[in-house]
């Protein structure tokens, strides 16, 4: 796989992510090597994940997904105040 080949899987995987508005913008990246992408962050939600994963999959290109992204359960014991 070329230089370039990856560069282009790369910009694909972020696009995906980016513009998929389950996925918390920001709060999720992604690494490609070989057409292996490897996918690290936190979210709240576990749908969350697996949307993440299910877009990088749809990328021309992308051999397969390592699925590090942690679900974070926000601690609701806590009071909330609002603003």
């Amino acid at each position: 796989m070329t230089e370039t080949t990856i560069l282009d899987i790369s910009a694909a995987v972020a696009n995906a992510l980016y513009w998929d508005f389950a996925i918390p913008r920001y709060e999720v990246s992604a690494s490609v090597e070989r057409g292996w992408v490897t996918l690290r962050g936190d979210v709240e939600r576990p749908y969350q994940k697996s949307c993440a994963e299910a877009d990088v999959l749809r990328v021309h290109g992308v051999r397969g997904v390592t699925n590090q992204i942690v679900v974070i359960v926000p601690d609701d014991t806590k009071p909330q105040t609002l603003h």
